[in-house]
């Protein structure tokens, strides 16, 4: 989905109206949602499914908390599991920054164009 979105920034012309404009920010920022809620629920069923926990909700929190790198250490991982929680929360950290990446390279190519809407 990205490369296709990268694409199609690129052929923007600049006669382009906001709208387009708009909804190709919208689009890249929901790409990055999604790909980030994606990766959340992945390791949740990871940990759900290696018994790290009972329910899936208690793994989802667990998740959300490991992956954006907050955590609270209201729930922790038996030792033997710790690890695995680590990489969740490097895993998170790295893609915040490819995100970030992104929503940047986004952007970049759209600032042509977003400079000539002002005129």
């Amino acid at each position: 989905m990205a490369p296709r979105l990268l694409g199609a920034i690129a052929r923007i012309e600049d006669n382009s109206g906001p709208l387009r404009l708009f909804a190709l920010i919208c689009g890249a920022f929901g790409a990055m949602v999604l790909a980030h809620t994606l990766q959340i629920w992945l390791w949740a069923a990871s940990f759900r499914n290696l018994g790290a926990f009972e329910t899936l909700p208690e793994a989802f929190y667990f998740a959300v908390v490991s992956y954006t790198t907050l955590g609270y250490g209201d729930i922790t991982l038996d030792e033997g599991l710790r690890i695995f929680g680590t990489f969740a929360a490097i895993t998170g950290l790295l893609t915040f920054g490819v995100s970030t990446a992104f929503l940047l390279a986004v952007l970049t190519r759209l600032h042509p164009v977003l400079g000539n809407e002002r005129e």
